[in-house]
């Protein structure tokens, strides 16, 4: 093989990792992850890592996310997207993905049918994600792998935002976050949250640290954003992929 031929290999085989998921379980829903949540905050990593046409191209699709450059939020409920553009602050997302637009971070999964379970009583967050997991594990998931998971219905308050750039406040994780932030605090509301468990493997699309990646979507309003803290309502459904 010529030298040149060997640097076009490499070339070639560079812009496949590149493009490749971090994540990639071919398990009952098809669960991928573009990008990492640990880059973006050690190393201010907040360019694009993915084609969003091309990567919510399928049927049945739902995911969370966040735009390159931390530009807003990305929003997924059953191939039905819903882009949240910080520009705007808390206002409606827009339906439609600009051509060429990227994420710098996205974590999805490909679910065709659910089975529900009703929320007996209202839940905190560590009530929920207990739920969560209990529940998971009587209708035969894997909690030791990641999942997607939906809530639909009442809950008891919910804090939000909406993401719109670099902070250049930011220093680190523990400090000020690393994008400005539109926020917004509700009593008593409902919505869609669509959440992804991550299990053990932490800091690539949640948090480092955490195991919860959480998006709500208010489908009258048609606006959507990440999730800070949620209480979940007493009636609300709790739906799992079923396997």
């Amino acid at each position: 093989m010529t030298y040149k031929n060997l640097l076009i290999s490499a070339s070639l085989g560079l812009l496949l990792l590149l493009h490749t998921p971090l994540l990639h379980a071919a398990g009952p829903f098809h669960l991928q992850s573009y990008g990492k949540f640990k880059k973006m905050v050690h190393m201010k990593k907040v360019g694009g890592v993915v084609d969003l046409k091309t990567a919510l191209s399928g049927s049945h699709l739902f995911a969370v996310g966040a735009i390159k450059r931390g530009e807003g939020e990305i929003t997924v409920v059953d191939s039905k997207v819903w882009l949240a553009y910080g520009r705007d602050g808390l206002g409606k997302a827009t339906r439609v993905i600009p051509e060429g637009e990227q994420a710098v971070l996205l974590v999805t999964a490909q679910v065709e049918e659910w089975q529900s379970i009703v929320v007996p009583k209202t839940l905190s967050e560590s009530e929920m994600h207990h739920f969560v997991l209990e529940q998971a594990k009587k209708k035969g998931l894997d909690t030791k792998a990641p999942f997607p998971f939906l809530f639909e219905g009442p809950l008891a308050s919910l804090k939000w935002h909406v993401i719109n750039g670099l902070n250049p406040e930011f220093r680190g994780h523990g400090g000020p976050p690393l994008f400005h932030q539109f926020k917004e605090n509700r009593e008593k509301t409902s919505g869609t949250v669509i959440g992804f468990y991550s299990a053990g493997i932490q800091g690539v699309f949640t948090h480092p640290g955490e195991s919860w990646h959480l998006h709500i979507l208010f489908w009258k309003e048609e606006k959507a954003g990440h999730v800070d803290e949620v209480v979940v309502g007493k009636g609300a459904v709790l739906k799992l992929p079923e396997i």
